[in-house]
């Protein structure tokens, strides 16, 4: 057995503090030690001189009066209640406690967390309705609208894209059937990362060396107003280092070569736009005459209505049915006329 350490409590009734662990009873109010109680080392140390003689047990809990008793008591000191009746010792009724408190710990967080969340919606509140209201208005600007403009006057533009078959200059590590004026090159065309030699290197690693051993001294609470002192043997390292060699890989990187092509080569390419336009109502095309050289790719058109400085885009059908001067109401949206009422 270790040495046994007297240790204090302080009674629960008073509110009398570091009495000895040896008394039972407070020497202040003549309360026995309850069950709130707590035994804790303060001061000096107090070996106690023979202690084999000390009960290593903890004391008991009353269950009728809450009095905690020595382990040699068969009942119990304040109301003479039988020890069979009784379930907790000093450490159970702490852990019971515990419990509690974790438990109460974990409803005021729950409640703090619910209070926090109510708070944090209702400073949100603001910032959400006027996420709400922005949304809304841009809904509300984006949806179509039903307007009555004058119009001032109309335009159009129509377009012919004209592509060119000439010849263009291009490279590429492959030769087109039909390139001609070839030159070539060996040039890079990739690398390839491979292994060179090995270096022998050197480097410091550090080792954990047992040492010996350090006595750690821990004071085991017995729950009875005594403590035992525990001696541990604590293994001790320092740290060594020492130095070793490694084959380092060392790698290169090597080109590969291989055949590019510049060439010239005949292909149809984009060449320009032939473009009428007009504030008329005659809208049309432009005449092309084309070469054995060029292509016709594609015709556009587009349509607009202006009303004071409203610039609005329309169908070509619904173009034609609006006169310059005239009032018309339409439906408008994102700046293009829909329908005409």
């Amino acid at each position: 057995m270790g040495k046994i350490v007297v240790g204090c409590w302080d009674c629960d009734y008073c509110g009398a503090d570091r009495i000895s662990g040896e008394i039972k009873i407070c020497p202040h109010c003549g309360k026995p030690r309850g069950k709130d109680i707590t035994f804790y080392m303060a001061g000096p140390k107090n070996y106690v001189k023979d202690p084999d003689k000390v009960n290593k047990n903890p004391d008991w809990l009353c269950s009728y009066c809450n009095t905690l008793n020595p382990d040699d008591n068969k009942f119990c000191s304040a109301c003479g209640a039988s020890r069979e009746d009784s379930e907790l010792n000093y450490f159970q009724n702490k852990e019971r406690e515990k419990e509690k408190a974790q438990k109460r710990e974990e409803a005021a967080k729950q409640e703090t967390h619910s209070a926090q969340t109510r708070s944090a919606g209702r400073s949100r509140l603001p910032l959400l309705l006027g996420i709400v209201v922005a949304i809304a208005l841009l809904i509300y600007m984006s949806m179509p609208k039903a307007r009555g403009i004058t119009v001032d006057s109309k335009t159009w533009e129509r377009s012919i894209s004209i592509d060119r078959y000439q010849e263009v200059e291009e490279s590429s590590w492959t030769l087109p059937e039909d390139a001609r004026d070839v030159q070539t090159r060996e040039e890079i065309y990739t690398y390839n990362h491979i292994l060179d030699h090995y270096e022998t290197v050197e480097r410091q690693v550090a080792e954990e060396v047992f040492d010996g051993y350090d006595t750690e001294i821990e004071y085991k609470d017995l729950g009875n107003g005594y403590y035992e002192e525990v001696e541990h043997q604590i293994p001790r390292y320092r740290t060594e280092y020492h130095t070793e060699t490694y084959e380092q890989p060392v790698y290169i990187d090597v080109p590969v070569y291989d055949t590019k092509y510049y060439y010239k080569v005949m292909k149809w390419k984009y060449d320009r736009d032939e473009i009428t336009e007009g504030a008329d109502n005659e809208p049309y095309y432009a005449e092309l005459t084309l070469s054995d050289t060029e292509r016709e790719t594609g015709r556009s058109e587009r349509y607009w209505i202006i009303s004071g400085k409203h610039t609005y885009k329309i169908s070509y059908d619904l173009w034609q049915q609006v006169e310059t001067g005239s009032k018309i109401k339409a439906t408008i949206q994102s700046g293009e006329i829909l329908s005409l009422e």
